[in-house]
């Protein structure tokens, strides 16, 4: 079993969304490391990330379903959603043409989904948690 690659200030307490994000950041570290590790060939890195784009929109749809289910507002969160998904997107075409400063964008993806974790979805748990606390007791 691969060690958690969550740091523990983002982890979130709702078991789901903390499992999902430690996926997501061991694809990252699966990508980072494909892109880094042959110069000049990035297949293999290439086919991970698609791999990972896909696997946020499935996270993205994740949690925009547990907050609409609960009636948390989530458009601002969505837009943030939209617009990662939107990056990742246009990096992969980058690629695959050749222009992508790749060593920066895996630190920037990184990053990015950090700052994401610690800005929407760490209040989106919180949320969640009181959404669901409140259904217990009525």
């Amino acid at each position: 079993m691969e060690p958690m690659l969550v740091p523990l200030e983002l982890m979130t307490g709702v078991h789901e969304m903390d499992a999902q994000h430690d996926h997501l950041f061991q694809q990252m570290a699966r990508v980072k490391q494909a892109f880094l590790a042959v110069s000049g060939d990035s297949a293999e890195g290439l086919q991970l990330l698609s791999r990972l784009a896909d696997d946020l929109v499935r996270h993205y749809a994740w949690e925009s379903a547990a907050a609409v289910q609960l009636g948390i507002p989530f458009g601002d969160h969505a837009r943030e959603h939209a617009r990662m998904a939107a990056f990742v997107a246009a990096k992969i075409g980058e690629i695959e043409r050749g222009s992508c400063n790749i060593p920066a964008l895996m630190v920037y993806m990184e990053r990015k989904f950090e700052s994401h974790v610690a800005h929407y979805d760490l209040q989106l748990a919180k949320s969640l948690q009181a959404a669901l606390a409140r259904q217990q007791v009525a």
